[in-house]
């Protein structure tokens, strides 16, 4: 059974993750997400992504314990060794395309958002949450395992070490306003798909060219990039959208008298 659908609103394409009943990410539709990214990614006239929850009051609520235990029993029969290709998986395949694309991408997170669900979230540009009474986290220690794609890593680049490193030891999820408070989320609103296509659609209509450099500099400073290598990283990405039509055209509307260009 599909678990991902998608639908175009204009240049901004929804991705929707199902799977009922409980709305766990495996890897049947980490593929399924794979593929429905690399769609969006390929086609021209789709500008920005959004990504949310088809099932009342889920995201994605983790990642599927079944198939974690299974993992853990061939490992432990000699069955699976650690360390294979990652580019087999396609959980880790698509953790890898979600933070190598270029084009912006926001989750509209309506509901619980735990484990594997929380990592995935943090792949995304911009996290909007909805109001409610749920969670988000990364709680997997209480189990006896770490967040396995990257959860320590990304959510340490979005509220600090020393906070994730809390988070992840203790196992502790927040709700959405303690997410808002400490910048997992950026946002928490009534209808957080709702709000999320107006920030994609404010995405998708400035240059992509440009949001796609400022999101490779956003990268290169989440990877630890000096600020000696920054500023020329800034000065070789600031002359690479120089050398573009629409960015002529753009600039000589603001000098013909378009300044509320900038004002909005």
């Amino acid at each position: 059974m599909t678990q991902v659908t998608t639908s175009d609103r204009g240049p901004v394409r929804v991705i929707t993750l199902s799977n009922p009943p409980r709305g766990y990410m495996n890897a049947s539709n980490a593929a399924e997400l794979l593929v429905a990214l690399q769609d969006a990614l390929a086609a021209p006239e789709i500008r920005a992504i959004v990504f949310t929850g088809g099932l009342p009051g889920v995201f994605i609520r983790h990642y599927d314990v079944g198939e974690i235990k299974a993992v853990a029993g061939g490992l432990r029969a000699g069955a699976i060794q650690a360390g294979g290709d990652r580019a087999a998986s396609p959980v880790y395949a698509l953790i890898d395309l979600m933070l190598a694309c270029e084009k912006p991408t926001v989750a509209a997170i309506n509901g619980l958002c735990m484990g594997g669900g929380c990592e995935f979230a943090l792949c995304c540009d911009i996290r909007i949450a909805e109001t409610g009474d749920f969670t988000l986290g990364l709680p997997e220690t209480r189990l006896g395992i770490i967040p396995g794609v990257g959860g320590l890593q990304l959510l340490a680049r979005t509220v600090g070490l020393a906070r994730a490193r809390e988070m992840v030891m203790r196992g502790r999820v927040v709700g959405p306003d303690e997410a808002l408070r400490i910048g997992l989320v950026d946002e928490v609103v009534p209808a957080a798909l709702d709000r999320a296509l107006a920030v994609a659609a404010e995405l998708a209509a400035n240059p992509p060219h440009a949001v796609a450099a400022a999101k490779r500099m956003a990268q290169q400073v989440a990877a630890g990039e000096s600020l000696e290598a920054g500023l020329l990283t800034a000065a070789r990405e600031f002359m690479g959208t120089l050398d573009s039509d629409e960015t002529t055209r753009l600039i000589d509307g603001f000098l013909e008298g378009g300044e509320d260009i900038l004002a909005g």
